[in-house]
């Protein structure tokens, strides 16, 4: 063979390579523009959802109660907003952007809709946190303790920084606390879950990720709902994490944004400063254990950290050494106790698990999740030590989900909740991406299907919504109505000697609705009593304010603090109000308030 016929050879084979890197690109291309059609076809769909859902809320029946319509409409939604993340897997910073849109404003459609039914704030807590903080605005400064008796007058970074959205923007509390640290948490919290989930297991883990952090029932009640300083705390300890773990913690820079940030959140909420120490002893730990380099830079911020606990938690506040301290006490006393938890339920265990179900089964998911990796690390002698460091720190968050039947830890188990959630997004979105099974048809249709109803459970859960949540008669109605508004108006303005009696949310919370009105500098109370049933009511020799819809639907408690005694729904109140009628006086009336004089006739 001559030396011209290799030289044509050469150039056949050449060119015959050349063609077929040519046909696979194009086969690529046009792959690529097929997924992105679909990408684009379910972003519309999604838009239009959300458009249909927003029409449900505003042409709805009932004023403070949204349709189950809306509800489905988000779900679908977001199963339509997930399925986006099968399809297109390529790393676009467009694709990337349109997906975390979609996604927040679906959050914020939930979030927003449940905040406008109510002129008043939402939970428990916010109750207190609205009077501190008006306090500071009308002020200038933060109150002494003697003034408002609250612990976080040594706290105080929250209520500084919705003060400061009050200020700048005019708003009432109500929305200046979704504005300024609501909806800033969601963000930084579906921001930080991208990012720490790409690192773990890529970028289509970490859009899955974002979308489940913005859809779980304890994120929507923390950034939506009960807004309070857990709620910022826990999106400053997840960022201040993955700034010391991803980040080169040998770098002074990266070291000052963490001391910066950590001695902000130390002075926000205790509990989320101690998931902070926690994370950062498994890694400074673990670190030890395989002789890191980056061992010294892990101790020196834990040790940093326990300084400034003790500073805070000792020194300047006094108010939570000794807490923690009694804490721990307890949980070696009593350990875990699940009879006192269910004789402490207001119903059966099976209603807190239908009221908890899409929880029960998001923490399902992340348990399998997370010890499917461990046994894949065990295998290859944990060499992947960042994934290790993360199943151990996060496991250790997730396996405080059940806290609740501990007596010692039963008073802040929503906190593991809510942080559990946040931190096992990756380990939950990497299970329902993973593509390695061999008929990836039905495991797509059957993620998109557990998205849907994983989302429906979750906006639907107790804890997150207020109106029309999945178990009625498992949680009290936190907002209040108009009606009930005007009727604590009329009692403070003619308050007498005679004591106040109603559920525990309502008389409890008409001191704060009296500091608020009055604006006298100091935290008022109202003369209240405390009848435990509806026969002790009758004896009381007190005013007793009757919510109707709330009794009649709603779980409601009555008593004080310390001796809340729960209520079912009496579902027709009409014969207690008649009775109740006829031992007292009724001196106020509205469609859905009474005030009775008891123990006048």
């Amino acid at each position: 063979m001559g030396q011209g016929e290799d030289k044509e050879i050469c150039r056949a084979v050449y060119m015959g390579e050349y063609c077929e890197a040519n046909i696979k690109g194009l086969r690529g291309g046009v792959e690529m523009n097929g997924d992105l059609r679909k990408f684009n076809l379910l972003a519309i769909v999604c838009f239009l959802l959300l458009v249909a859902s927003s029409s449900l809320f505003y042409l709805r029946e009932q004023i403070y109660v949204r349709p189950e319509s809306y509800f489905y409409l988000l779900s679908l939604a977001l199963a339509i907003t997930f399925a986006q993340v099968l399809f297109f897997r390529e790393n676009f910073v467009w694709i990337g952007f349109v997906f975390f849109t979609e996604v927040l404003l679906i959050a914020l459609s939930f979030v927003l809709t449940q905040q406008a039914l109510y002129k008043t704030v939402l939970g428990r807590d916010p109750w207190f946190h609205w009077i501190l903080t008006e306090e500071i605005v009308r002020r200038g400064y933060i109150p002494p303790y003697n003034d408002i008796p609250m612990p976080y007058v040594k706290m105080p970074n929250f209520h500084l920084l919705i003060a400061s959205g009050i200020i700048l923007a005019d708003l009432q509390y109500k929305w200046a606390q979704f504005l300024s640290a609501g909806l800033p948490t969601l963000i930084l919290l579906m921001l930080v879950a991208y990012l720490y989930s790409k690192k773990l297991f890529g970028h289509q883990v970490g859009l899955a990720s974002l979308l489940l952090v913005a859809i779980s029932d304890n994120v929507l009640d923390m950034v939506g709902k009960s807004v309070i300083p857990n709620s910022v705390g826990v999106a400053l300890t997840f960022l201040i994490f993955y700034l010391v773990y991803f980040g080169n913690i040998n770098n002074n820079k990266i070291k000052l944004l963490a001391i910066i940030l950590a001695t902000s959140l130390v002075l926000m909420h205790t509990v989320s400063f101690s998931f902070l120490i926690w994370q950062v002893f498994v890694i400074s730990t673990l670190s030890l254990i395989f002789r890191e380099n980056t061992a010294k830079g892990y101790l020196s911020v834990l040790g940093l950290l326990i300084v400034l606990a003790i500073f805070e938690w000792a020194l300047y506040s006094g108010f939570y050494l000794e807490n923690l301290i009694t804490i721990f006490k307890q949980l070696f006393i009593y350990g875990f106790d699940t009879e006192s938890y269910e004789a402490r339920l207001p119903t059966t265990f099976l209603d807190a698990l239908i009221a908890r179900l899409g929880m029960f089964l998001y923490f399902a998911i992340a348990g399998v999740a997370l010890l499917w990796t461990f046994v894949r690390l065990f295998k290859q002698r944990f060499r992947d030590r960042l994934m290790l460091s993360n199943i151990v720190a996060t496991g250790g968050i997730v396996a405080g989900v059940g806290s609740f039947i501990t007596p010692a830890l039963n008073g802040i188990s929503h906190r593991f909740w809510y942080y559990g959630e946040v931190l096992s997004s990756a380990f939950v979105g990497w299970l329902l991406v993973d593509n390695r099974a061999k008929n990836r048809k039905i495991t797509f249709v059957f993620a998109v299907i557990l998205i849907f109803l994983l989302s429906f459970l979750m906006m639907k859960a107790n804890v997150a919504n207020d109106d029309n949540p999945l178990v009625p008669y498992y949680s009290q109605r936190t907002g209040w109505y108009d009606s009930e508004i005007t009727a604590g108006k009329f009692i403070i303005s003619a308050e007498s000697e005679i004591p106040l009696a109603s559920d525990f949310d309502y008389s409890w919370n008409l001191k704060y609705l009296k500091t608020y009105l009055y604006s006298s500098g100091k935290l008022e109370e109202v003369n209240r009593a405390v009848p435990k049933t509806f026969e002790e009511v009758e004896s009381c020799g007190c005013i007793f304010i009757f919510r109707k819809e709330g009794f009649e639907n709603r779980l409601f408690y009555l008593s004080g603090r310390w001796t809340q005694t729960p209520h079912l729904p009496l579902k027709d109140s009409t014969p207690l109000i008649d009775e109740l009628s006829e031992q007292g006086s009724v001196i106020y009336g509205n469609n859905n308030v009474l005030m009775i004089l008891e123990g006048s006739k």
